[in-house]
């Protein structure tokens, strides 16, 4: 940032504001107001100025035109945005409606604003509030429309969880947990069996998962040798480690829905175990798997996972004493070598390696052993349109902002 220019183009925008003030021009007065939020934001006086300014500018005859070209010339003009969006409504075009009202909000939301009563001017509260309320409805809609065809083709009582879940995940529906220790950051999936760690019994390939073991573990300690093939696993949101104390590292076989054909390549007989598996494959999103290495002292911190729809299946390939795996205020679990054991990972967990060792498990995303086939690939087609969603109306907010 230049503070020198923009110090100067202030100057410039003030002057440019008082003259308009005089000549009462409306639009002018709005468009300059816009400009100089946009230099100092917190100015509480110019959005009370915009307050003002709009209901006049909104008795000519071109008001939406004129508010058209104000959110052109300054993209960024959220309140203005605002506005624009509650004459396409009015008009009935909901679709561009739903963008400019989106557009305005995570604009506003970016720049510290409408995040509640007191970051949002007393003018704007109740044209806030209703744009709140359409966007919500529209996804709400949105999701009425993704769950028809798929209860056409499977059935409404095979969708019945699934049809929930997906109203809750929307609004429609309250979010009501079977165990409240449960805390998906993404998406829940009502009416399962209460299952912190999976039964045995759920997990029919168990015995033939177990029985690759030694090609497994061969074929792990050959990549491990080669230390830099291990990529850091993972940090949270905000970008802070969720280890303390060592590393947690990884050697990819599948992440983010893309797939890491060169490991499968130097791991064949890995691979080959894997395809057994009921992996979670949903495009951009799943299936996670990998080695996954903890080196001495390593403490991975709490936190959880994103849906119940999967669980997190852990192979122990190499297991020193002094690790475990904690679901906090539920039980610990101690990973045992050539043993599996598969866990809900919403609930909130953490794990460390107190050893002087390493410690190696072949992690991966398999479906929630209580989900029936139909769910599952219903639940796979939403999670892509969610996906596909999300990046369309980030995209429509990057556009002008």
């Amino acid at each position: 940032m230049n503070v020198a220019n923009d110090e100067s183009k202030l100057r410039l925008l003030q002057q440019s504001l008082k003259q308009a003030i005089t000549e009462k021009n409306s639009p002018r007065i709005a468009a300059t107001v816009e400009q100089i939020l946009n230099i100092t934001p917190a100015d509480v006086g110019l959005h009370q100025l915009l307050g003002e300014v709009f209901p006049v500018l909104s008795t000519k005859e071109d008001a939406r035109q004129q508010f058209q070209a104000l959110v052109d010339k300054c993209p960024y003009a959220y309140s203005s945005r605002l506005v624009l969006a509650r004459y396409h409504e009015r008009a009935g075009d909901i679709e561009q409606a739903f963008r400019h009202y989106l557009i305005a909000v995570k604009t506003a939301n970016l720049k510290g604003f409408w995040l509640n009563q007191l970051s949002t001017a007393p003018w704007a509260r109740p044209f806030v509030a209703h744009a709140m309320s359409f966007i919500e409805q529209q996804r709400q809609l949105q999701v009425r429309q993704w769950l028809e065809p798929l209860q056409h083709q499977f059935g409404e009582q095979a969708m019945t969880r699934v049809r929930k879940a997906m109203l809750m995940y929307s609004g429609e529906l309250p979010l009501v947990k079977c165990d409240h220790r449960q805390a998906p950051t993404f998406l829940y999936i009502p009416d399962l069996p209460t299952a912190p760690v999976f039964d045995r019994n759920v997990l029919p390939f168990a015995e033939q998962y177990e029985a690759a073991f030694s090609d497994i573990k061969d074929e792990m300690l050959s990549v491990l040798n080669c230390r830099s093939q291990f990529k850091p696993f993972q940090q949270d949101k905000y970008g802070d480690s969720l280890t303390a104390g060592g590393d947690w590292d990884a050697y990819f076989f599948h992440r983010h829905g893309n797939t890491y054909y060169e490991s499968h390549q130097q791991c064949p007989k890995t691979s080959s175990a894997l395809e057994a598996l009921p992996l979670v494959h949903i495009k951009a999103h799943a299936p996670e798997v990998c080695f996954s290495l903890m080196t001495p002292s390593a403490h991975i911190l709490p936190h959880r996972g994103v849906t119940n729809s999967r669980a997190v299946l852990h192979f122990g390939l190499e297991i020193p004493t002094d690790c475990r795996l904690n679901l906090c205020d539920v039980t610990e679990v101690q990973w045992q070598e050539g043993k599996i054991f598969a866990f809900d990972d919403t609930y909130l967990h953490e794990a460390w390696n107190r050893s002087c060792q390493n410690r190696v498990v072949l992690l991966a995303d398999i479906w929630n052993p209580y989900l029936e086939q139909e769910e599952q690939l219903a639940i796979a087609q939403l999670i892509e349109n969610i996906g596909v969603f999300g990046e369309l109306t980030a995209a429509v907010a990057r556009e002008d902002i």
